[in-house]
């Protein structure tokens, strides 16, 4: 709708919505690689900087030619995801790992989308309505959360590396842990 009332078509919308999920979608195999190479915290600190660059620019944006905020957003939301997801699963034991991120994923998407939908309508009723000047600052306020998430996850998460000595003649029961009876956490 933002980008709509920037004076794009509705092609031109599905077009740069598109590019953006084109471009995450073929990098996005590659996030896994990155973070056991380079570390769970470095590489979530990136996806949320992307998220940061991506709220800015459509924050300050006064045409839809804006496509590299809608790339940075698809990368930046994928990227964060996976390191998400891969700091849960390897914080928590085997036989808690699902119930727990279950949980996280009912707090965090079920809370905030309903908290988040009546926060966002009465910010765009404050500062003007449907129209661009109204929702403009819905990108500052997720810029601010943004930055401050940032912040939480470079002081509160840890560098820790999970690493597993992995057996090259276990390796099967590494990949199918369902044959082996040992018990692993």
């Amino acid at each position: 709708m933002y980008i709509v009332a920037l004076g794009a078509t509705a092609t031109q919308l599905g077009m740069v919505n598109t590019a953006g999920m084109g471009v995450a979608g073929l990098l996005s195999p590659f996030t896994g690689w990155l973070i056991d190479r380079i570390g769970t915290k470095r590489i979530y600190l990136t996806g949320i900087s992307l998220l940061v660059i991506s709220y800015l620019i459509y924050g300050v944006a006064h045409s839809w030619t804006i496509i590299i905020a809608m790339i940075a957003w698809w990368l930046g939301d994928t990227t964060s995801i996976h390191s998400c997801a891969t700091v849960c699963a390897n914080s928590l034991k085997n036989k808690d790992r699902a119930t727990d991120m279950s949980l996280c994923e009912t707090l965090a998407q079920g809370l905030l989308g309903i908290v988040g939908p009546m926060v966002g309508a009465y910010l765009v009723t404050s500062f003007g309505g449907v129209n661009v000047e109204g929702i403009r600052p819905l990108f500052l306020f997720s810029l601010l959360i943004t930055v401050g998430t940032f912040f939480l996850i470079l002081t509160q998460l840890s560098n820790e590396r999970w690493e597993k000595e992995v057996r090259e003649d276990l390796i099967f029961l590494e990949i199918f842990p369902r044959f082996s009876s040992r018990e692993r956490i």
